[in-house]
């Protein structure tokens, strides 16, 4: 019998233990035969996964009520922006409170976190560390600037954050500009923070939570931020809203008010012909009532920013 026509025991989808199998009326030849793939110990399905989040969701018939996916496999669920390095390593992370056993497996990475810091919570159908907890449980992997770019995005409340994967965002009701439920509070940041003590990672997490801020709608906002203040330039305000004789003009990613200086950074979602002409408009108006607006992109940014930082500088000299 092939892994297609075999049957699959009820309510497992497509990964089932192999005790489930064999309730399920399977026979031992083709549980422990060739006719499943086998993601894990133990566990049998339908199909090789393909990706780190089929192989995380191909455990979940293992799954304890005391686990929870954490670290980078939490961050995936919840959308997080990780770095390229992490996104497609076929790795399941696993996270147990202390005095609970932790899984092992060729294609598991557990470890065990003080019940202070515990907070499990299911999401996309999986039990996940907590967005606070995931972004501490990152610090072993990412850098400060790492650390800071998913900061951000854990506490955004933009509807066009991408790739976030929020439990619910409400109806847009007039405002497109109206605010979604963030992932975590920043208060959450700073618990989570408090509580880290000595566990690897905390030096950097104290360092990334001081430059975190609020209102970042993408992960080269956050860089765009990051760059300009590395080169000893003032920090910019974050999604500054720009008003004229009390008319809302428009909302801008990065803003110099005192020099009347924006910086907006353009991302493919931008190079739409309906965005394109929004932020047409927008722009327009902005410039009109004496600002200037420095429009950035990637390229720019990488690998030598140099002449996007020139031109902030003149336009600040120019305001003077």
């Amino acid at each position: 019998m092939t892994a297609a026509s075999a049957p699959v025991p009820p309510g497992q989808g497509q990964a089932f233990t192999t005790g489930a199998g064999l309730r399920s009326g399977l026979s031992r030849r083709e549980v422990f035969g060739s006719s499943f793939a086998r993601p894990h110990h133990g566990i049998r399905a339908t199909a090789e996964p393909a990706t780190p989040e089929e192989l995380a969701r191909a455990y979940l018939p293992r799954m304890r009520e005391w686990q929870a996916f954490g670290d980078v496999t939490a961050g995936l669920f919840w959308g997080f922006p990780l770095p390229g390095r992490l996104r497609n390593a076929m790795t399941v992370h696993v996270v147990v409170p202390t005095g609970r056993n932790a899984p092992k497996g060729n294609r598991l990475a557990s470890r065990r976190i003080s019940p202070e810091k515990w907070e499990r919570v299911v999401h996309q159908g999986a039990p996940l560390s907590a967005p606070a907890l995931t972004w501490a449980l990152l610090s072993r992997v990412l850098s400060v600037q790492e650390l800071v770019v998913v900061g951000d995005a854990a506490i955004s409340t933009s509807r066009n954050y991408p790739s976030l994967r929020r439990p619910s965002e409400p109806s847009i009701t007039g405002d497109e500009h109206s605010g979604a439920p963030p992932l975590a509070a920043l208060d959450k940041l700073v618990d989570i923070n408090q509580v880290w003590g000595r566990t690897v990672g905390a030096s950097r997490l104290r360092l990334a939570l001081g430059r975190i801020r609020a209102g970042v709608e993408s992960p080269m906002e956050t860089l765009t931020r990051l760059a300009l203040v590395d080169a000893g330039l003032p920090e910019p305000e974050v999604a500054y809203e720009v008003f004229q004789r009390g008319r809302f003009l428009g909302r801008v990613d990065l803003a110099y008010p005192e020099f009347k200086v924006a910086i907006e950074y353009d991302g493919e979602h931008h190079w739409t012909k309906e965005q394109a002409m929004k932020d047409l408009a927008r722009i327009n108006r902005i410039q009109h009532a004496g600002w200037l607006v420095i429009r950035v992109t990637r390229k720019q940014l990488t690998p030598n920013p140099a002449e996007f930082f020139a031109q902030v500088r003149a336009a600040m000299r120019r305001a003077r």
